[in-house]
């Protein structure tokens, strides 16, 4: 995976639930081509939402949400590490 694409994937996960727009990962990450990354991820395996949304000019602009399951660590004498 490329470094850009790296970063990328660990800001969408910082993100979290409020996503991340173009502006966004250019201003955090210096990224000028975030839907290329997106493209590269999802290629790699990664399941990534994209919402349509407009600015307050009327802009259309993309919104990227990575979907994943939460990482829960295992119990302490847990044998299916749910702690069920």
């Amino acid at each position: 995976m490329k470094p850009a694409t790296a970063h990328v994937l660990a800001f969408l996960r910082a993100r979290g639930a409020d996503g991340a727009t173009p502006a966004e990962a250019r201003t955090a990450l210096a990224c000028d081509r975030l839907a290329a990354r997106v493209y590269e991820l999802r290629a790699a395996g990664y399941d990534i939402e994209s919402v349509s949304e407009r600015t307050p000019m009327g802009a259309r602009i993309a919104r990227y949400f990575l979907r994943e399951r939460p990482v829960f660590a295992p119990i302490a004498g847990s044998q299916d590490g749910l702690g069920l």
